[in-house]
Parts: C-alpha cells; sequence; structure tokens
C-alpha cells in the first residue's frame, strides 16, 4: 500500500523514498477533486489542497536545486527560472495563494518538482555543504547544512504538509488517507471494518 514507504537500502534510497511516498501522499490528497474543491479552505487557515500542491511543488524545486549544485549557492533569481520552469513563474506560494490554473495543471507542475528527488538525491554528496538561503525564518549566524540535513527536513516538510492536506480532504468529502490509498489501488477501504467492537 501507498501508505507505506517500500524497504531500502542506502542511505541515498532512504531519503530518497521516505521523500517520494511522501510527495506521492500529498498528490493522493487531491484524488477525484474538482477544481473548486481543491480550491476550497475548510478549515480555519486559508491553507487548500491546490495551494498546498503549489507550496510544497516549489519547496521540492527549490531545495532540490540546492542540493544538486552544491556547495554553490542559488539565488533568488535562479529561483525564478526555475518556478518559470515548473510552470509557476516567479511568485512565492505558501500554500494559502493558488495560481490561476486547474487542478490538473497544477498536478503536472507538481509532478515535474516530484520527478526530480530521486535522481538529485542519488547523485547528491550528502556531507557538501549547503548554503542556507538569505531569508528572516532561517538564524542570521547559520551559514550552512550539509546535503543529509536538507534531505531529512524535506521529508519533515512535505510530511507536515501531507497531515495538514489529509484534514483538509477529510473536511471537504469525508475521505481518508487510508481510503484514498486503497481506490487508487484499485482496492476498497470500510474502516467500519477495522474500529467494530469484538
Amino acid at each position: 500500500m501507498g501508505f507505506l514507504a517500500p524497504e531500502v537500502t542506502t542511505e541515498h534510497d532512504a531519503l530518497a523514498s521516505f521523500l517520494e511516498q511522501q510527495a506521492a501522499q500529498l498528490r493522493l490528497a487531491a484524488l477525484d477533486l474538482t477544481d473548486g474543491q481543491a480550491r476550497q479552505a475548510p478549515l480555519p487557515s486559508s491553507l487548500s489542497i491546490s495551494g498546498l500542491l503549489t507550496h510544497v511543488a516549489q519547496v521540492l524545486a527549490g531545495w532540490l536545486e540546492r542540493v544538486r549544485v552544491a556547495p554553490a549557492d542559488v539565488g533568488w533569481n535562479e529561483l525564478a527560472v526555475l518556478g518559470d520552469e515548473l510552470g509557476l513563474g516567479d511568485g512565492m506560494y505558501s500554500g494559502q495563494e493558488v495560481p490561476d490554473l486547474a487542478l490538473d495543471q497544477i498536478l503536472e507542475i507538481y509532478d515535474r518538482a516530484a520527478s526530480r528527488i530521486r535522481p538529485i538525491i542519488e547523485a547528491a554528496d550528502l556531507d557538501a555543504r549547503v548554503p542556507v538561503p538569505d531569508a528572516p525564518w532561517f538564524p542570521d549566524d547559520l551559514e550552512s547544512w550539509n546535503a543529509r540535513w536538507v534531505c531529512n527536513h524535506l521529508i519533515a516538510e512535505v510530511a507536515r504538509h501531507v497531515g495538514h492536506a489529509d484534514v483538509i480532504r477529510e473536511a471537504i468529502d469525508g475521505e481518508i488517507a487510508y481510503s484514498l490509498n486503497a481506490r487508487a489501488e484499485g482496492e476498497s477501504f470500510d474502516w467500519a471494518e477495522y474500529t467494530a467492537d469484538e
């Protein structure tokens, strides 16, 4: 079941596999949604499934590019070019904003970003130093992390947003990750079967 990452071998394989699995779980939150449903923000926050997909596509692309070129730095201009290549332009997406694109277009962008996971991580020198971006949410006195830390940070970041997407999806139509995974694999899932008193 896609709900679990596959068994892994090397450290590179583990980092790539767990990041791919979390990225797939976020994508799955959009399964069979309409454009309107994917844009809904049914919770007190203004996050939506489309917003999260856009944000995570941008985050994956940016951080993976930093890992790919480490120890060289990636400036905001290079990130803008990468955004153009993905189809997002040079805007910044936090999960609250949604580009003027249909869900299938957002999913294509997301897939392009996610397709970079394994080739970049497998080729990475995990000890290479990745310069810390110049952003207000990072400590001023921190100069770099190793690529290994960045990959683990990406797994945690995407997993956090998978949790957001799970709750949003359940609020939209009652679907939960177990049933979405089962349906994606052509199976059925009835939560009541697992929670019934014996």
